[in-house]
């Protein structure tokens, strides 16, 4: 099967977030927000800008981008987070 990823076409992280629902807080590489994985009520995850890493400090949810983070928030596979965001299909 053919992987049909393609990376270049995942939105600008900071945007991603932001339409999300996430108010960033901080400036700069890493910025902190209300974690959505769990009862939160301070900034606990912390949300790398250039690429959507995302790790929270009190629940330990983890990922490298912003379609790990579209896919624990939905419950989305792979493919499924990729097409949602527009990253999947041929050229």
């Amino acid at each position: 099967m053919k992987n049909n990823f393609h990376r270049d076409r995942l939105p600008n992280p900071l945007g991603y977030f932001e339409k999300s629902g996430l108010t960033l807080i901080g400036k700069g590489e890493w910025r902190s927000a209300i974690c959505p994985f769990h009862k939160d009520t301070e900034p606990s995850l912390r949300v790398r800008v250039e690429n959507g890493a995302f790790r929270c400090l009190a629940c330990g949810e983890k990922g490298g981008d912003i379609v790990a983070f579209h896919q624990k928030r939905f419950g989305m596979t792979f493919k499924d987070a990729c097409i949602a965001l527009g990253a999947w299909g041929q050229l």
